[in-house]
């Protein structure tokens, strides 16, 4: 029997500040008993689609089509095109009654404020992400943010959580703080620290995994008023904090769950 085939696929511009969790995925892939390659999305012809794609590029078009000619996709394109929008994020959560701070798109009647945060529905790792202390500041980012929505400011600012979930379980949950910056992402100048996350944030990590189905991702949380907002959900989620601050090996555990998820197939 033949060994499955894997793309490991990322925008040729992530792979260059990713390649040591690239090839970490390859590597433990390759002792799974998968013949791996790392690839890039500029690279590759759809149509000679493998047998499994680890997913670590946001073009959902593209994972789509790879899908239909036969591979089976982590984290499959509708987690993807959820994950990379925050208003259908905002929307999935007000589906399933989970609290996230209000929001409007352009044209649309500001939320509550001041502050507000413009950025960018399609935005990641805390990238076109502004503050506003007026509406003409609004109007004025809104004309320089890719796709802009504007969100009213979480009550605490310069912290935010992110649980990592891997196969539908919460894997590690890590704070991160700013006393700077009102984000908090730890790729700019972020503390992080390992913590054990609220009841309220799995109770809303056990209501989206089965809605989404996702295989890797990472749920981020900001806080205000005794409340636990959703903040975003992160499909190609980073790893660095978990190599820094645990033990754990997430390209591995990661492989070895695609490896049974493919198996069963």
């Amino acid at each position: 029997m033949s060994r499955p085939t894997c793309w490991i696929l990322y925008d040729r511009a992530d792979l260059e500040v990713n390649r040591f969790f690239a090839d970490r995925l390859a590597s433990a892939g390759d002792s799974l008993g998968m013949d791996c390659e790392v690839v890039t999305t500029d690279s590759v012809d759809p149509y000679d689609a493998p047998d499994v794609v680890v997913a670590r590029t946001r073009d959902h078009s593209l994972t789509s089509l790879l899908e239909d000619c036969g591979s089976t996709v982590f984290n499959r394109p509708s987690v993807s095109r959820v994950c990379n929008d925050k208003a259908a994020t905002y929307g999935l959560a007000r589906m399933l009654g989970i609290p996230y701070l209000p929001y409007s798109l352009p044209g649309e009647p500001l939320p509550p404020g001041p502050p507000w945060v413009v950025k960018s529905r399609t935005g990641h790792g805390g990238t076109d992400v502004h503050m506003a202390d007026t509406p003409d500041a609004v109007e004025a980012l809104c004309g320089t943010v890719p796709s802009p929505l504007v969100q009213s400011m979480a009550p605490v600012g310069g912290r935010d959580l992110r649980v990592y979930v891997l196969g539908g379980r919460p894997l590690c949950s890590v704070m991160r703080s700013s006393d700077t910056d009102f984000r908090a992402n730890h790729g700019l100048g972020g503390r992080a620290e390992v913590v054990e996350p609220p009841p309220e944030a799995l109770d809303i990590v056990r209501r989206i995994v089965p809605e989404l189905l996702p295989d890797f991702v990472g749920v981020d949380f900001v806080f205000g008023d005794g409340c636990v907002y959703l903040n975003e959900v992160e499909d190609v989620v980073g790893t660095r904090m978990l190599y820094e601050l645990t033990d754990l090996d997430p390209a591995t555990m990661y492989m070895v769950y695609i490896a049974q998820s493919k198996i069963s197939l």
